[in-house]
């Protein structure tokens, strides 16, 4: 059924669219994998395969610490910023690519109608569904719209090549996402073909990539049966991309495009549901027929000189919805239990670098705009029936940016910023009846985000950081669209400010690279949810929050055979204020571990063998703490092959996903009204894939 209208410039773009362990058994493991790590690291030979030479470190160790992704380097940022190369396993949510980064908590739900939850710090961990919170970035254009909200399921995950996490106060530089910055890089146009698949008992995945390096196809397409009943997902992705040399100029552009017709919705169970069988799904889930399909089509161009002194990007696209929630929704202001919901983006974007002396300056604009329009029918046990709401949503928002560097030549460096933003939110009501008023309304927000930082060698391997800085989150349209109580538009709700400070150090030597940081950050006007029922979020202002934390991340190779990873989270979020003081944020835990190891029995890439263990602390179900999610500890297990044949590369491998087959809640529904809070995790897997890769060079 085709429930929500197009705009004439929406069908011009895209004809024929539709709408689419415990802790304490955990510790001594780490302390003395840690501690052996360091003894071993005068003893181990080089690594001809993964470690740095002294004289590539700065070459190889550049990770993003500028507002616009200018590369600076890691050990010497002012920044909490951690960077993670991908292998070349495909992953089936952007939550299993993120499990190694510190300060980062990925749930994954096992339910792609309500996408992965990502939060940072405890930022994000408010959304049902996709990504608040934290700015998404891809190849550097914006994944997120104008109002913070991003779903990046639509990235194609095999074309990445690292990924990068931005914490702290400098993140606020990037706009309306003060949470952090989560940067996505895909890998060069690749020169062959290559063909890609992976199995399990529940689901298949295949893709191809073909290009000549510069042109480059990519198209893949997922079916899941669930692994619960009513928990099946069709999915299916294409991108395509390039690049031109014009005398000194280079044009980047790529056109993404993804459709997922089924996304079936299994929800939440209740404690007693989930103790008594987590495997089954919830009996309203079947009755409506609860699901979801959407689409998106985006198309981004860059522009830049061979020097990178500047930039110019620009980028479109809309994303289609139909979501069909476990409850009729008939009454007359009850807005319907079927959303059809349409968003048409856009933003362009310019950037300037400048050199003084010592002093580096960089200056940005950006425009950026999205437009909702949202309807809402009558769900009649999976059928829409008469509508009930009818409205339109416009998000503008235009920006300037400024960040400064000076370096010293005793190898200190000092850095500030700031970034200014004007938002306006409008909504007009078409759907107004007897005993339906105008729920129309509009706003706008002059807000202000700044950053200090130092950095300060105390030797040349180790380096001292502060920063300190403000920053701001503004509600999305989606977070407006009900209120707690009532009809209408939530104008009520107001931008969330917070104040950051972070203290670190960082290590970098040939065999090993550690760092360690200390932050509080102290939010009012938090975002949280006010009430989750049948698949309608609302939300509302928290007087007051407070962060405390830590955070360890440690990479040491003892020899070209054996790496370690090791990251640890320590996360104390709590309310300061009104009737929920002193209780923690529901669904941040306090603690999490990751321990990895990497083992390659002849020094090389022809066999491999790789262990995860991870363990999440408990989440709490709601602001009141009533009752929460046990903690979990689970175990990934992996075994590849690769070899050359002719002109092409083969890949083998073969993964167990939760070894032990723990039987843990993947993320909770805060503030669930009904009780429905637990989502069960994804349960044991084994997984079996191929890749062949043929070269033309």
């Amino acid at each position: 059924m085709y429930l929500a209208r197009q705009t004439p410039l929406s069908r011009a773009l895209f004809p024929g669219t539709k709408r689419c362990p415990t802790l304490l058994a955990l510790l001594p493991v780490l302390a003395l994998s840690c501690s052996f790590a360091l003894n071993a690291q005068q003893q181990a030979p080089a690594s001809a395969d993964k470690t740095p030479t002294a004289s590539e470190e700065e070459q190889l160790e550049r990770l993003v610490v500028s507002v616009q992704q200018q590369p600076k380097p890691w050990l010497s940022s002012v920044a909490a910023v951690s960077r993670l190369e991908l292998n070349a396993s495909p992953a089936l949510d952007i939550a299993a690519l993120l499990k190694q980064m510190p300060g980062l908590q990925a749930d994954q739900r096992a339910n792609f109608a309500q996408d992965s939850r990502i939060s940072l710090r405890g930022f994000g961990s408010r959304s049902s569904f996709g990504v608040r919170g934290i700015e998404v970035m891809f190849d550097g254009i914006p994944w997120s719209t104008s109002d913070g909200q991003s779903q990046p399921s639509s990235i194609p995950f095999e074309q990445l090549s690292a990924v990068e996490v931005l914490r702290g106060p400098f993140a606020a530089l990037y706009g309306n996402a003060a949470g952090g910055v989560l940067t996505l890089q895909s890998k060069a146009a690749m020169d062959g073909a290559s063909l890609q698949s992976q199995q399990s008992s529940d689901y298949r995945q295949h893709s191809l990539q073909a290009g000549d390096g510069q042109t480059e196809l990519y198209l893949k397409s997922l079916d899941h049966d669930g692994y619960r009943a009513h928990n099946s997902a069709e999915k299916r992705q294409a991108a395509l991309r390039s690049n031109y040399q014009f005398d000194s100029l280079v044009l980047n552009w790529r056109y993404d495009w993804s459709d997922d017709p089924l996304l079936e919705d299994p929800l939440g169970l209740t404690k007693a549901e989930f103790d008594r069988d987590s495997g089954q799904t919830a009996s309203v889930a079947t009755l409506f027929n609860s699901r979801k399909s959407s689409a998106q089509r985006q198309l981004s161009m860059t522009l830049s000189p061979d020097d990178d002194n500047w930039q110019v990007s620009a980028w479109q696209g809309e994303r289609d919805i139909t979501q069909f929630l476990a409850f009729s929704g008939d009454g007359p202001t009850a807005a319907g239990g079927v959303v059809a919901l349409t968003r048409h983006y856009r933003g362009l974007k310019a950037q300037q670098l400048l050199q003084w002396n010592n002093w580096q300056h960089q200056f940005v604009a950006q425009l950026e705009e999205n437009t909702d329009q949202r309807q809402g029918y009558v769900n009649l046990r999976g059928v829409a029936g008469d509508l009930r709401r009818d409205e339109s949503g416009q998000v503008q928002n235009s920006e300037i940016a400024w960040q400064s560097e000076y370096q010293t030549d005793l190898l200190w460096a000092l850095h500030l910023g700031a970034r200014l933003s004007r938002i306006k939110f409008k909504v007009e009501d078409y759907f107004i009846r007897p005993g339906n008023p105008d729920d129309g309304g509009q706003s706008s927000e002059q807000l202000a985000a700044f950053a200090l930082g130092a950095s300060y060698p105390l030797t040349e391997q180790l380096h001292f950081y502060f920063s300190s800085g403000r920053g701001f989150e503004t509600p999305t349209l989606t977070e407006m669209a009900y209120q707690p109580n009532g009809s209408g538009l939530n104008l009520a709700l107001k931008p969330a400010h917070n104040r950051q400070l972070d203290l670190g150090l960082k290590w970098l030597q040939q065999h090993t690279q550690a760092s360690i940081d200390w932050f509080y950050i102290q939010s009012r006007d938090e975002l949280v949810v006010a009430q989750s029922l049948g698949g309608r979020t609302s939300y509302r202002n928290a007087a007051k929050t407070q962060r405390t934390g830590a955070e360890i991340w440690l990479l040491h190779n003892f020899s070209e055979k054996l790496e370690l990873r090791w990251s640890s989270t320590l996360l104390d979020a709590s309310f300061k204020a009104d009737s929920s003081a002193g209780n923690h944020l529901p669904g941040v835990a306090r603690v999490q571990h990751q321990l990895g190891l990497n083992y390659a029995p002849f020094a090389s890439s022809f066999w491999q063998l790789s262990s995860q263990l991870s363990y999440r602390g408990k989440l709490w179900i709601d602001d009141n703490n009533s009752m929460a999610a046990d903690s979990a500890t689970l175990m990934d297990l992996k075994s590849s092959w690769q070899t050359e044949w002719l002109n092409s590369n083969w890949s083998w491998w073969l993964a167990i996903d939760n070894l032990t087959n723990q039987d843990y809640a993947g993320a909770v529904v805060v503030n669930q009204a009904n009780g429905r809070s637990y989502e069960p995790g994804t349960p044991r897997q084994f997984q079996l894939g191929f890749r062949v890769q043929l070269l033309l060079n």
